[in-house]
């Protein structure tokens, strides 16, 4: 409920920036019509993160968010989903959790602006300027397609 209520104001506010990360490809697959959806506003500057499970991942349609590939345990083991509300600090909000065991969570989720900040800084500073089409089989372990 977290994730959707932050999907929501992104959606409602549509500017600004939100962050998401799905652990793998495969699970982002499933919510690609979402985020297409949320992407369309043009000042909404939409994020998603997976990590690929195998050797040749199907790579979800994304045309209107930018798609982070990351070959990272880090990003394999966490959910989050966080919004900048556009720069206004009673917009923003976060949800991280880590994986601890099949589908077990443990995390929190905030709406501490500087919290927020931290979390969307450490994504771009961590995952998010790292070039402009994927290639796989790069030695570099992230990719943004």
């Amino acid at each position: 409920m977290a994730s959707r209520e932050i999907e929501d104001r992104a959606w409602r506010i549509g500017s600004g920036e939100l962050h998401a990360g799905f652990q793998t490809l495969s699970v982002l697959d499933g919510q690609t019509d979402a985020y297409n959806q949320l992407g369309e506003h043009t000042a909404l500057s939409v994020h998603t993160y997976a990590a690929p499970v195998n050797d040749s991942p199907v790579v979800p349609d994304h045309e209107h968010f930018t798609l982070h590939i990351e070959n990272d345990e880090e990003i394999q083991k966490t959910w989050f989903v966080a919004y900048d509300g556009d720069g206004v600090d009673e917009n923003m909000c976060a949800l991280l959790a880590e994986e601890r065991g099949d589908r077990e969570f443990y995390g929190f989720w905030t709406y501490d602006p500087k919290t927020v900040e931290y979390l969307i800084g450490y994504l771009k500073g961590n995952y998010g300027d790292v070039g402009t089409t994927a290639d796989l089989d790069a030695d570099e372990d992230s990719h943004v397609v």
